[in-house]
């Protein structure tokens, strides 16, 4: 019996392309090879997709079946796509959408549910509906010029200190935290540099920092993951703080019980209520000792060597060849 193909997709057309060509590799590292073929595919731009073989040859990807010749000239085909493309088109829906019309199974959840995560300023309003707390924010699309009525009207609702990010992408990119309203417009036009369609003005929550990854459990059903206090040297977890080793990370956080229960539920509310599928980190801020706040779902999560969902896993002694498995498994059942 032929083992079925996994396209384990990397790369995409953000600022994290390299951050996602690194989870990847790990995916590739780990998944069982008795059991699944995976070949890494990798998206430059939206003309250019290709297959990586074992010996470094390339071959290119026809994007209207998602197919590829081998050596031989033989078609071949994907049965699974494991999606590890952080930013678009692997967080924004795209690619899911993509998949959905070829009927192609996906690691992730479906087209609307990941376009709804990757919106932040959706997320908090769906959020903010089922009762969990989440920033006050502020959108500005793209080509608004912001006239000075509006300004005053958003220092009034969201007064500095503030955080100014991107409405769309990861990996703390383009996210300012304004100490001042003089600070408020050059934020914006940083966040707009990363090519977000709309920026989000939140207000300042502070407190400690967690995040707590969610993953199918034995059964399927979503379970969550041991607590890690983020710690950053820097004023927030920004990029540097993630990937540049700026932060201290503690795996479980040294924290109640009781506070411990609060943030790995809401995770697991956020997680349902979103229809997430798949790995899922959900980022949290501690407010007034004992009330999580909700920063941001990430529907696919950074899974380098960095990362904080794999740490969160080996502290559940979980083994990431089994999870990868689970993960496979449910998306060809689903």
């Amino acid at each position: 019996m032929n083992k079925p193909n996994i396209a384990v997709l990397a790369g995409g057309y953000s600022g994290e392309y390299d951050i996602s060509i690194q989870s990847a590799a790990e995916i590739l590292e780990h998944i069982d090879t008795s059991r699944f073929s995976p070949i890494i595919v990798i998206l430059e731009s939206e003309e250019s997709w290709w297959v990586v073989h074992s010996d470094g040859r390339r071959s290119n990807i026809d994007k209207s079946n998602f197919t590829w010749l081998n050596s031989s000239g033989d078609t071949q085909t994907f049965d699974v796509a494991f999606i590890m493309i952080h930013g678009t088109p692997g967080e924004d829906g795209l690619l899911q959408k993509y998949f959905e019309n070829l009927n192609i199974p996906f690691t992730t959840g479906s087209s609307d549910s990941v376009s709804t995560t990757f919106n932040k300023y959706l997320t908090n309003n769906k959020l903010r509906k089922e009762g969990l707390l989440v920033a006050k924010s502020y959108l500005i699309e793209k080509g608004n010029l912001l006239g000075q009525d509006e300004l005053n009207n958003i220092l009034q609702l969201i007064p500095p200190p503030c955080f100014v990010k991107p409405n769309h992408g990861g990996s703390s990119l383009g996210v300012s935290k304004v100490l001042t309203k003089d600070d408020i417009l050059p934020s914006i036009h940083h966040a707009f540099k990363t090519g977000t369609p709309s920026v989000l003005i939140e207000s300042l929550l502070t407190g400690k920092e967690f995040s707590v990854g969610v993953v199918p459990g034995d059964d399927s059903s979503p379970i969550a993951m041991p607590i890690t206090e983020i710690i950053s040297e820097n004023e927030f977890f920004d990029y540097e703080a993630k990937y540049e080793g700026a932060s201290q990370e503690i795996t479980p956080a040294e924290i109640s019980p009781e506070l411990a229960d609060k943030i790995q539920l809401n995770a697991l509310q956020a997680y349902e209520s979103l229809n997430c599928r798949g790995m899922v980190r959900v980022d949290f801020i501690v407010v007034e000792e004992n009330r999580p706040a909700i920063l941001e779902i990430n529907s696919v999560p950074g899974f380098t060597r960095m990362s904080l969902l794999p740490q969160q896993l080996a502290h559940a002694g979980i083994n990431v060849k089994d999870l990868l498995s689970r993960i496979i498994e449910s998306s060809i059942a689903n």
